[in-house]
């Protein structure tokens, strides 16, 4: 049995954001000229080493998070007026469009026929099969089902007699097979 080594540990402590900012400028800053402090440090024979500094994830994260401390907004802006221009009556691209597609300039569909092509989709008959066929064959489903699941008493203790029996085959086998490999053993040796 092995000791863990003797440790350490020490209450995190919340610091002001100015506070985080400036220790956190002051160690990126530093892992610029000392590589023994950047996360993906490696102890060689010539000395600690490391292979980029912009290539530990570690270090972009913690630039990320300097960048957030000073106030600089991340998230990729959207512009609306450099938005992608879609092409009047089809796609750029050559692509097929369908007759009754009335696109305006703008992108936009319009609303009626929009909701028009999604009450089309809602509800669709499959070919040979009417509606009233299909009617029929549910009530035939809901008329083969039981309707109440009456226990009875009489099933129940019957069930449990099983179920105890089960157990007790259950339990010889494995005493069977314990037994089997225990002589098998003793054969061997």
């Amino acid at each position: 049995m092995s000791a863990f080594p003797p440790h350490r540990s020490q209450a995190s402590i919340p610091v002001s954001a100015d506070t985080a900012l400036s220790h956190l400028q002051n160690y990126l800053a530093a892992t610029k000229t000392s590589p023994y402090l950047l996360p993906n440090a490696r102890l060689e024979l010539s000395g600690p080493s490391a292979g980029s500094t912009n290539a530990s994830v570690t270090i972009h994260n913690l630039q990320r998070v300097e960048a957030g401390l000073r106030g600089e907004w991340l998230a990729p802006v959207l512009d609306i007026e450099e938005a992608v221009p879609v092409a009047v009556g089809g796609l750029e691209n050559g692509g097929d469009v369908q007759i009754g597609d009335k696109m305006e300039t703008d992108g936009w569909q319009d609303l009626d026929e929009y909701q028009r092509e999604q009450e089309d989709l809602e509800g669709e008959i499959v070919p040979g099969n009417s509606g009233a066929t299909m009617e029929a064959d549910l009530a035939e489903v809901k008329e083969t089902e039981p309707t109440s699941k009456a226990v009875n008493p009489k099933d129940k203790e019957a069930r449990r007699a099983e179920k105890k029996a089960r157990q007790k085959a259950e339990v010889k086998a494995k005493h069977e097979a314990v037994r089997l490999a225990a002589e098998a053993a003793a054969r061997e040796s």
